[in-house]
């Protein structure tokens, strides 16, 4: 079977030893980015069905801490470290949720935030902005008046993270 990383195009051959493959995820060698992947019939459908995410933060420990808190999740999850290469992955891939951080080396959040409401094709997009540990509270306000649907700390508890997710993603999908 082939399969194809849906943020770097990089396509791959598995083994499935002729029997049907029940959906999995992997992570994309190339770049790292994990996505589901499915078999047969039910491919177009959990395509459609499984929401992706965007996380944006310089910081590789906080991408991958985000990823692993959304991997039990069935979502496809994409990764940038700066706002440009977020802005090319919006450009190539449907977002349904969008988590980015303040402090961006290239442009800053906010100015991100804004950037994509001004977009007609993807000012749908959910977004969660998320800051350093130690922010002001008019960070907070900044986010929300650039455009962002919620505002958390990068000290979250992860329960109430993925609540935030899944209000999100609920209200993006409903």
């Amino acid at each position: 079977m082939i399969i194809q990383c849906p943020e770097c195009q990089a396509r791959y051959r598995i083994k499935t030893n002729d029997r049907p493959l029940a959906a999995a995820k992997v992570t994309c060698p190339k770049c790292g980015v994990r996505f589901a992947i499915a078999n047969g019939a039910d491919e177009a459908r959990s395509r459609a069905a499984i929401p992706n995410i965007l996380v944006v933060d310089d910081a590789r420990f906080f991408r991958e801490l985000i990823s692993d808190l959304l991997a039990d999740r069935q979502a496809h999850i994409l990764m940038a470290e700066s706002a440009r290469q977020a802005w090319e992955a919006l450009q190539r891939n449907k977002v349904d949720l969008l988590i980015v951080d303040v402090n961006l080396p290239d442009l800053n959040g906010f100015n991100l935030i804004e950037k994509i409401r001004a977009d007609g094709k993807l000012r749908e997009i959910k977004i969660l902005c998320i800051s350093g540990v130690h922010r002001k509270e008019i960070d907070k306000l900044k986010a929300i008046e650039a455009g962002a649907d919620d505002f958390t700390s990068k000290s979250f508890n992860p329960d109430e993270f993925n609540a935030r997710i899944d209000s999100l993603l609920n209200d993006k999908l409903s």
